[in-house]
């Protein structure tokens, strides 16, 4: 008797180990890069985010798939580690441009060279991230010169 019943505690401790694999597993990501093109010239500094349509989201992935563009304009997105991609799905595309100088003007408050036209409300890009690698095509963001007009809700909910 005894014995059956530490063969049914192996099997149970079996089965709890496996089931609790199968859901700690992490969500694959796939190398993901693009670039960010402003007014014809590559732009550095750009921060580039990408927020769930249609793709895992927390706390199935640590954090939404973020980069930073380099000299060149270019970028390779993280979600877990250094630059290992983003998960399979849809997304949202949201571009945040911090002004070096007006942030030391103004004790730390950066403000956005893109004056709000691709934070969270207002981005119309998007992107589909597939299994293998993906190389986005370029975002081409013309020369902004004023901020967009106040919002009166959030669009496609109000």
């Amino acid at each position: 008797m005894k014995t059956d019943r530490r063969i049914g505690w192996v099997w149970l401790v079996l089965l709890a180990s496996v089931v609790g694999c199968s859901n700690s597993a992490p969500v694959p990501t796939y190398p993901t890069s693009g670039s960010v093109i402003y007014d014809g010239k590559p732009a550095k500094g750009v921060q580039v985010f990408l927020l769930p349509t249609s793709a895992p989201i927390v706390p199935q992935v640590p954090q939404n798939p973020y980069g930073i563009t380099d000299e060149q304009g270019q970028f390779r997105l993280t979600t877990y580690g250094d630059f290992d991609g983003a998960a399979e799905g849809g997304y949202q595309v949201v571009l945040l441009w911090p002004d070096e100088s007006a942030a030391e003007e103004a004790e730390g408050a950066s403000q956005d060279r893109f004056l709000g036209w691709y934070d969270a409300s207002r981005s119309q890009l998007t992107v589909n991230i597939k299994p293998g690698t993906n190389q986005l095509l370029p975002f081409k963001i013309p020369k902004v010169t004023r901020p967009p007009e106040e919002l009166k809700g959030v669009p496609g909910r109000n």
